[in-house]
């Protein structure tokens, strides 16, 4: 559920070369690895780790069918989380429209109630996602399951202005309206392949909520990333 600005798997699917819809086999499969540093975990218009700085890792198998499979950890204020995800994405041939589905894993293993560490299996939430991209606009569905929020999604709208540019509106669609329903505008502008900063502001729908940060937030990202293994 807590993802910081990075790839997103549908870029991950769209920089693959998709050329049939065969099951994924080792060759052409690529493995790659990332690390990135921030100042803050940025998550959907919050600031997951007021205290600090936050720093990311993933490990990644991507195969040109469309398939790809990884893992991701981040540290954050309470400890660190870790998330397990695999999809599909591809192209509508001569249409300009891609398309990703992915499964998602959100686990917290350092989380504690009442003093008492919690273990994974009570830790953790399930996400699908469906996102479609047709030029320059991205629109995802994040649709959560195996959980007492089932019916808590979140939804965005992103547009790539040139190349450097996105602009994110997002916003959540939650079940119990009585929860900490808000929407945010994330501005990001990634000069560089490694250095990219956001400006993300946050709007609650209740106006006594104060559940909601609704200050500016500025985040800066340096990341890397590394080709572990090629098959051809």
């Amino acid at each position: 559920m807590k993802i910081i600005q990075k790839i997103t798997p549908i870029t991950v699917a769209s920089a693959l070369t998709l050329s049939s819809m065969a099951i994924p086999t080792l060759a052409s499969a690529e493995v790659s690895a990332s690390m990135a540093f921030s100042n803050m975990y940025l998550w959907r218009g919050q600031n997951l780790s007021p205290n600090g700085s936050a720093i990311s890792g993933s490990l990644d198998y991507g195969h040109e069918s469309g398939f790809y499979a990884g893992i991701w950890a981040t540290s954050e204020d309470e400890g660190h989380e870790t998330d397990l995800y695999f999809g599909f994405g591809g192209e509508i041939s001569d249409t300009g429209f891609s398309y990703d589905v992915s499964y998602w894993k959100y686990l917290y293993p350092e989380e504690r109630d009442g003093g008492a560490t919690v273990s994974l299996s009570d830790s953790d939430s399930t996400e699908l996602v469906f996102s479609g991209s047709f030029g320059p606009a991205t629109l995802a569905y994040y649709m959560q399951i195996d959980s007492d929020n089932d019916d808590d999604n979140y939804i965005t709208l992103g547009f790539d202005l040139l190349e450097e540019f996105n602009l994110t509106y997002g916003f959540w669609d939650l079940e119990n309206n009585a929860g900490d329903e808000y929407s945010h505008l994330t501005f990001t502008y990634a000069p560089l392949d490694e250095l990219a900063f956001a400006v993300s502001k946050a709007r609650s729908d209740l106006n006594n909520n104060t559940g909601v940060e609704e200050d500016f937030l500025f985040q800066v990202t340096y990341s890397k990333d590394f080709d572990l293994k090629k098959n051809q």
